[in-house]
């Protein structure tokens, strides 16, 4: 059985909601297996046991660890990293959007999974904490830093990568012709000014 619990006596004692379960089909083609200590919860406000992050509620989300061929898992293991990062990256694919991990998060070699806004984490629950792999995991090689990280966990979306491009684009293709021309003027002849009068001397005046 790819996903088995050990979270009965946890305060997160609920299972996986059927659409999590479903996004981690995949686990048999990793040999893998998971072990969900601290699973699903009640929503808030709904007066159930609950702790923490409303991630958890209804089972849409779990904190797990990562067996392979009966031996658990640990990302401070270099060779087990790929493992995990393989593992992020398929569930990413299969609609996930929340992983944390890391040195100081949790127990050594565990992972939250599951949905709602699309960040990543470490230690204390800050993006600025994610460790390396699992960001070079979630966004590929070159992703956004700890700002995208911080601003997509508050649940806010990430700005254009060329806002000013998009507003250029936004703009007409030729904003100049289609500027109002300038209004035309029609000069006056300075011989049209020119006088035959002429005027006698004033005393006193040379």
């Amino acid at each position: 059985m790819a996903i088995r619990y050990s979270n009965q006596g946890a305060t997160r004692n609920k299972p996986l909601s059927p659409q999590l379960a479903q996004a981690l089909d995949f686990l048999p083609e990793l040999g893998l297996e998971i072990e969900v200590f601290s699973g699903g919860q009640p929503a808030k406000g709904s007066g159930g046991a609950r702790v923490g992050s409303v991630r958890h509620d209804h089972g849409n989300a779990a904190d797990v660890f990562l067996y392979k061929d009966g031996r658990r898992l640990d990302w401070s293991n270099p060779q087990d990293v790929a493992v995990y990062q393989e593992f992020v990256r398929r569930a990413k694919a299969r609609g996930l959007t929340g992983f944390g991990a890391g040195e100081g998060y949790m127990q050594p070699g565990s992972m939250h999974i599951g949905f709602g806004n699309p960040a990543v984490w470490g230690a204390d629950g800050k993006g600025a904490n994610a460790p390396d792999w699992l960001r070079e995991a979630y966004y590929g090689a070159g992703g956004p830093g700890v700002a995208s990280d911080t601003m997509a966990a508050l649940g806010y979306s990430e700005a254009p990568q060329n806002a000013l491009a998009m507003d250029q684009d936004q703009a007409p293709q030729n904003a100049l012709a289609q500027r109002p021309e300038p209004p035309r003027f029609n000069y006056l002849n300075p011989d049209d000014f020119k006088t035959t009068a002429r005027f006698a001397p004033v005393a006193g005046f040379t």
